[in-house]
């Protein structure tokens, strides 16, 4: 009967003990804390995660420690856990803070709302909202920017390679171009030494051609002197007075 009257008290008292250690995990988790000790608070508060003081605060080291993706989770699950609006709303804005720090605006912005309606009169919460938008407007702004430059960007690439291309036939034509130019001077030379060949005269037929021309010459001459003769006043004939 003594077993069972202990284990009575045991069943009696366990939930009792168990919330007396999450205390002291929590308060030991408080004190390094406070020192700056983000190691072992964060040991200590992972002890207590099963209650929401413990969740919470464990979000808070992460935060102190930069490990932002872990510090979102842990005050994701102290939103869910916690049970009244204000625990509700410290988790949420913390949230929205550890979202911030992620460059996740849009996320932000959400767990602030959600931060609001639970304590719509938290200046903090509507302010880091207000900040969170106006982020989100600007990442908005600069991602159809980017989105442009990179359309510009093809835009420039297809053109400078239609360049290359049109630069390359540029090139090939050139080169045609001068294959064709010796083969063109070539032409004209045949050509001219064709000519060339034509123009010269044998030297027998020159000599025929020199001989016909003298002779038209010399026959020319003869007329002339037979007209110059013809022109002449024949002189009186003498006559016997």
């Amino acid at each position: 009967m003594a077993r069972l009257s202990f284990l009575l008290l045991a069943v009696a008292f366990g939930p009792a003990l168990h919330a007396q250690l999450l205390d002291r995990d929590i308060r030991k988790g408080n004190t390094a804390y406070a020192k700056g000790d983000t190691k072992e608070a964060i040991e200590s508060y992972a002890k207590a995660a099963t209650d929401e003081r413990g969740l919470f605060n464990l979000g808070n080291a992460y935060y102190r420690q930069d490990s932002f993706p872990a510090s979102q989770r842990a005050f994701e699950n102290a939103a869910a856990m916690a049970k009244g609006n204000a625990a509700q709303a410290r988790a949420y804005h913390n949230l929205g803070n550890s979202w911030m720090q992620q460059g996740k605006y849009e996320e932000a912005a959400n767990a602030y709302k959600e931060a609001l309606k639970r304590d719509p009169n938290d200046n903090d919460t509507r302010y880091n909202l207000a900040y969170a938008q106006k982020k989100l407007e600007q990442q908005k702004q600069q991602q159809n920017k980017d989105g442009k430059d990179q359309n510009k960007q093809g835009q420039n690439k297809q053109d400078q390679q239609q360049q290359g291309k049109n630069g390359q036939n540029k090139d090939q034509k050139d080169k045609q171009d001068q294959q064709q130019q010796p083969q063109d001077q070539q032409k004209k030379d045949q050509e001219k030494q064709q000519q060339q060949q034509q123009d010269r005269i044998d030297p027998q037929d020159a000599k025929r051609m020199l001989d016909a021309a003298e002779q038209a010459e010399k026959d020319v001459q003869d007329k002339v002197r037979e007209k110059l003769h013809a022109g002449k006043p024949k002189p009186p004939t003498g006559k016997d007075w």
